[in-house]
């Protein structure tokens, strides 16, 4: 409304001056309070209304710019925000009709009203264009609700349905449909229908959840899968509650389904993830414990062996108990390549460093490749540097492998007579780094370098090593050795080199990142002219065995006491002075680092550190040094 001076803006739209003169009498003689206006065309009339605000337009439809049922058109397509009455001399019942559909109020035939028609005609089309235009913005409104709500069902995947518990019909949103696959509307949904889409699996639990849900008022849920366009599977959550129409003489089952087969996806492969991890987690064990398994009783044969070296033996023997050792270092490797080719299919590949005298370290390893290059009539050599440092800090067992696997590749591919050197350097890098280089020249002329090359793709092989043929995993299983080599190089840092030096044969160089060794080791010869306590912290009777006569071997003044476990080792450090504790790691009731821990917190001896002996405690020992 026209809020100036409380009034009612009017606008006649008339060819005649005297049809709105009687128009604005009627309204004065009634008392009703307006601002009149007068227009003799249409166009005139738009163009005022654009100017100013009117609350009523009063439109004679034949005008000199238009006539008819076009001069409605025409005003409803430029001015429909504004309620018109049509005021003519025109009675034309079509024209009427079409006028009424067009959203016109009210149709006054001129000659046939008075002041209190038009007054009561005005006042209730503007009432009923108020009223008209509020429905219309709560219908707007509730279509873009309406809107938004199917759109947050779609991006939710979230559906209503309804279903009457007498005929079982169902009402389905569009979301319903859609979860199912369908085009909206393209039938008409029963309970049997829903039935249908449901696996024979979750058919009678599904078919129990319906009838449950219409006993009572309570919400009823459910989780089960259907089955969409023959093949798909997918899940969804269903609720429902009974709701009571009409009166009570309608029950109706009210409900919404969701589907949920990205959040149960998710949920699978989060399990698989936690399954996975935990199958990785007890392989590594298991692995490890077999590690421990095997490794133990090996080294308790090496130490029955060097006692048996140190007994009275004939020349015979001496021999036999030499190549015993070497098989015992040849089952040890190949031992290791086992572990270490399970652990390396998990990438789980551990550094042991631990200090290594290294002269007698790759004597050792000489001996080992020996007895296989004898046996092909070939020779190996090793040259170590006259500079090399006494002592250094490495995993021996894995540089042993490499080396190992590398001469045994160069021993198979080369012919007899042939001749392999290994050269070894050790060069300091940084203030805490040395380079442990090997050298391992082949004289053989034909040495097939690519095929060698292979080996530093190290995970195909190793991914590959049991696939194809006869004759190709004979090849794979062949260059197996040299794949693990690969793989124990890259887990210490180190880099492989393969140089073609043509008719001089080929090399392999091996740069392995090593440590100077920081801790001082008694030196072989050397043993303890005083008494000696040590304490053996061991849980497996051949080690504790071993190790004791090798320790009473040492010298007559060493002594030494077992302990069982951790926990027996903690109580006999606190109870008893030792001048050295060996500690095994892996235990029952308290391991060796926990034991370790608590030894220490006593400051009575040096747990797994050796410390020199004084030198009025040492002599030159007579017998062989272990």
């Amino acid at each position: 409304m026209n809020n100036k001076h409380s009034q009612i803006a009017i606008l006649s739209i008339d060819a005649s001056d005297g049809d709105a003169k009687l128009q604005e009498k009627y309204l004065k003689d009634i008392g009703f309070k307006f601002d009149f206006q007068h227009a003799t065309t249409l166009r005139a009339g738009l163009n005022l209304m654009a100017r100013e605000a009117f609350d009523l337009v009063l439109l004679d439809i034949n005008l000199p710019d238009s006539s008819g049922f076009k001069t409605i058109s025409s005003y409803m397509e430029h001015s429909s925000q504004i309620p018109v009455i049509i005021v003519t001399a025109t009675n034309n019942e079509i024209i009427i009709n079409q006028s009424v559909k067009t959203g016109v109020q009210d149709f006054l035939l001129k000659g046939q009203f008075d002041g209190k028609v038009l007054c009561r005609a005005a006042r209730f089309s503007m009432h009923r264009f108020m009223v008209q235009n509020k429905l219309e913005e709560t219908a707007r409104a509730f279509e873009a609700h309406k809107k938004r709500f199917l759109e947050a069902q779609k991006m939710a995947q979230f559906g209503t349905w309804e279903m009457d518990v007498v005929s079982n019909e169902m009402t389905w949103s569009e979301e319903v449909f859609r979860i199912f696959s369908f085009q909206l509307g393209s039938f008409v949904p029963t309970l049997s229908e829903y039935l249908k889409y449901v696996p024979l699996e979750d058919k009678s639990d599904v078919g129990s959840f319906f009838e449950d849900a219409g006993k009572d008022g309570n919400l009823h849920n459910i989780e089960h899968r259907i089955v969409v366009n023959g093949t798909i599977v997918r899940y969804v959550t269903v609720q429902a509650m009974v709701k009571i129409e009409e009166a009570g003489q309608r029950v109706m089952l009210v409900g919404s389904i969701q589907d949920i087969t990205e959040r149960k996806t998710s949920e699978r492969l989060l399990l698989e993830k936690a399954i996975t991890s935990q199958t990785t987690r007890i392989q590594e064990e298991v692995l490890a414990d077999l590690g421990f398994q095997i490794r133990t009783p090996l080294s308790s044969i090496v130490n029955l062996m060097f006692l048996l070296g140190n007994s009275e033996t004939s020349t015979q023997q001496d021999l036999l108990i030499t190549d015993l050792k070497t098989s015992v270092n040849d089952l040890s490797i190949s031992v290791n390549n086992l572990l270490n080719f399970s652990l390396m299919v998990t990438d789980n590949v551990r550094d042991e460093a631990e200090d290594i005298l290294l002269l007698e370290f790759l004597k050792g390893a000489e001996n080992v490749v020996k007895i296989k290059a004898d046996s092909a009539s070939m020779t190996v050599k090793f040259v170590p540097d006259k500079k090399l440092p006494e002592k250094i800090t490495a995993d021996p067992r894995k540089i042993t492998q490499i080396i190992y696997n590398l001469i045994e590749h160069a021993l198979r591919q080369g012919e007899e007579g042939d001749s392999i050197t290994v050269s070894v350097l050790c060069t300091p890098v940084q203030t805490d780094r040395l380079e442990l280089k090997f050298c391992i020249h082949n004289s053989h002329k034909r040495f097939n370098v690519s095929e060698l090359k292979e080996m530093l793709n190290a995970e195909s092989i190793i991914r590959e090593a049991f696939g194809g043929d006869e004759k190709e995993m004979a090849s794979k299983k062949r260059l197996m050795g040299m794949a693990i080599s690969t793989k124990l190089i890259n887990s210490l840092k180190g880099s492989l080199e393969i140089q073609n030096l043509e008719e001089k044969g080929s090399e392999i160089i091996v740069k392995i990142p090593v440590r100077p060794s920081k801790q001082v080791l008694f030196k072989a010869g050397l043993a303890p002219v005083s008494p000696m306590k040590i304490l053996l912290v061991e849980d497996h009777f051949l080690n504790q065995l071993a190790t004791k006569k090798v320790l009473m071997s040492w010298s007559d003044f060493v002594t030494v006491e077992i302990a069982e476990n951790g926990q027996i080792g903690y109580e006999a450090v606190r109870n008893n002075d030792f001048d050295l504790v060996l500690m095994d790691i892996q235990m029952p009731v308290m391991n060796g680092m926990d034991s370790t821990k608590k030894s220490e917190s006593l400051a009575k001896c040096p747990s797994l550190r050796s410390r020199p002996t004084p030198p009025s405690r040492r002599k030159k020992s007579a017998s062989k040094s272990a």
